[in-house]
């Protein structure tokens, strides 16, 4: 257990060490100041302003700012319709591969647009290259770009003294691409590249197998010489094509759909322990620098430290969770000691799902930072996780990806939660609400309310749906309220805008491809919107002065209410979903 401890502190260590600088650049290249890079990227930047005739030194409002996210993200989502659905008739596909169905093209288009990257395909046998990488990975890094600017739109509204111009939403996409996605993609790549994933544009190669194995008549893998066998495989095919640079944004962007089936477990996307450190610190880095961000851009790094103290006790809870209970498995594991539960020598616990290669310990690290920070990726399957081990990843996803979150997307989401508990607390105390020097009136207040409680809604009523529909049923692989848990799961990944999935739910129905793509969108551009109201709102407002009174917003007492405001709007809405899928199934298993 000690190892275990030592690990999960060195990957948080140096989650924050990494963090905490790139929060400084960050700020610079979203302000336009001088980088280490300005000199080769800034004449890109201006050709970029030129092509698409902005004019940079324009200081747009929260509507205009508005607009023009949302009628950037729909021609992407029409032109990525258009891609997967012609896919058979576009170049770089040399296997052939046909286009999509149009139901299954419109969740995904959904799904890389909004950041969810769901996939209810597997992506090596669904998808051409030319589908991966002019199709997805242009998507993996401006949809993040859009989250991005979007919440240093809301960062200028609040430290804004009545000037209502929010930035300018083509500018930050820009930067944030150019300065910011591009070149920490291209340091992740090489990695990979160098670590064993393939770069390439070649067709799919045929190896053969260092032991045969049979197949039966109902598909399952015995030994070539088992009785059972009705067909011996001796061949097995390696799929090629420009992975690692879709590996690198799928992180860096809070994106995570694989260029595999198996995503993150592949040792082409995760060949060695050096790509599966780096890939999961990629996961967080972004998000965690933030948090750090916001103190330096409202001139009080104690507010940065605030929040991230309340999302940091969030995920270190999560993640102690899954990892005990992964490695302590289920007393059917654990009885009359046929299955190794320890952690000495080898990996033990609950080991079905997961690579050997990475066992308990890197798996349940993974499954805490995938989900609290709205990826998606995986390098174990989550269907195999024990109930509780399952569940904290759906908690994580629920409570509204405000656990570090999405780029950009799950910062602003807390900062709803902070200015309602400002707001609660403020009435505990008898005072106006204010939040760094800014009124806190029923405007905002709205606002705050539908960043809190629109994923947690959107869940619901998703899970309700496909819940009712016939269809459902045979898209499970298990029945009763295992069943349900996966289902629950799906409408959580996608009302959170995640995208991981159980494994064990199909999924793709045309039901549930268009339930699943309305609740991303929803859960994409409802708090985009409400964001944007807000930060046009507080920048109005005149700043007010601090007194004696004014309720503090850095110190422990608030981390602890913020904390508590999370869970209980969070965790709190789900427990009756909960409590029949995950709760339920540790409760037979334990009773």
């Amino acid at each position: 257990m000690i190892d275990e401890l030592f690990e999960y502190g060195v990957y948080l260590a140096l989650l924050v060490a990494l963090a905490i600088p790139l929060s400084a650049y960050l700020n610079k290249v979203m302000a336009g100041q001088k980088t280490v890079l300005s000199r080769v990227l800034v004449p890109v930047e201006n050709a970029v302003y030129r092509c698409i005739r902005v004019d940079k030194s324009e200081d747009m409002g929260w509507k205009r700012y508005l607009v023009s996210a949302f009628a950037f993200s729909a021609i992407c989502l029409v032109g990525l319709f258009a891609i997967l659905m012609l896919q058979g008739l576009l170049p770089l596909n040399p296997e052939g591969i046909p286009g999509m169905s149009w139901d299954l093209a419109f969740n995904t288009a959904v799904s890389f647009v909004t950041n969810t990257n769901w996939q209810a395909y597997s992506g090596e046998s669904a998808l051409s290259y030319f589908s991966q990488a002019i199709g997805l990975t242009v998507q993996n890094f401006v949809t993040p770009a859009v989250g991005l600017g979007v919440l240093f739109a809301l960062f200028r509204g609040i430290v804004s003294e009545g000037n209502p111009g929010l930035g300018n939403f083509w500018v930050d996409v820009t930067r944030a691409v150019l300065f910011v996605l591009i070149p920490l993609s291209l340091v992740v790549t090489m990695i990979d590249v160098q670590q064993g994933s393939p770069q390439n544009f070649n067709e799919y190669e045929t190896v053969q197998l260092l032991e045969p194995v049979g197949v039966t008549a109902d598909g399952s893998i015995v030994d070539a010489d088992d009785p059972a066998a009705v067909e011996t495989i001796d061949q097995a095919t390696v799929p090629m094509g420009p992975q690692a640079s879709q590996v690198a944004i799928k992180q860096l962007g809070t994106n995570g759909g694989g260029y595999n089936g198996v995503n993150s477990a592949s040792a082409l996307e995760n060949p060695t322990p050096l790509t599966n450190l780096v890939q999961c610190l990629s996961l967080l880095l972004i998000p965690v620098a933030c948090v750090f961000s916001f103190g330096r851009f409202v001139m009080d790094r104690r507010q940065g430290r605030a929040v991230f103290a309340a999302m940091f006790i969030l995920l270190v809870g999560a993640l102690v969770a899954i990892a005990v209970f992964e490695q302590m498995g289920t007393p059917q594991l654990a009885a009359d000691g046929q299955v190794y539960m320890g952690a000495s020598g080898q990996s033990g616990g609950n080991m079905e799902g997961k690579e050997t290669r990475f066992g308990v310990t890197d798996s349940s690290l993974w499954a805490a930072f995938t989900t609290a920070a709205s990826n998606g990726s995986v390098n174990a399957m989550h269907d195999s996780f024990t109930p509780i081990g399952g569940m904290v990843p759906i908690v994580l996803m629920a409570l509204g990806e405000v656990v570090f979150g999405g780029v950009g997307c799950g910062l602003y989401g807390m900062l709803g939660f902070v200015i309602l508990t400002v707001f609660i607390a403020g009435l505990m105390v008898g005072r106006t609400p204010e939040y760094l020097g800014k009124k806190i009136g029923p405007k905002e207040m709205r606002m705050a309310v539908i960043l809190c409680i629109t994923t947690p809604l959107l869940i619901l009523v998703g899970a309700g749906i496909m819940s009712l529909d016939p269809a459902t049923a045979n898209s499970l692989n298990n029945p009763g309220v295992h069943g349900f848990s996966e289902v629950l799961y799906a409408a959580t990944s996608a009302g959170g805008n995640n995208g991981s999935a159980f494994a064990g739910f199909n999924g793709n129905t045309p039901l549930i491809n268009l339930v699943l793509g309305f609740e991303m969108l929803a859960n994409r551009f409802i708090p985009i919107a409400a964001v944007c109201v807000l930060a046009g709102s507080l920048a109005v407002r005149p700043k007010v002065a601090t007194s004696a009174g004014t309720l503090s917003t850095s110190n422990a007492l608030f981390v602890f209410l913020l904390v508590l405001m999370v869970l209980l709007i969070g965790a709190l809405t789900m427990f009756p979903a909960l409590a029949l899928g995950p709760v339920a199934e540790q409760l037979m298993m334990v009773l």
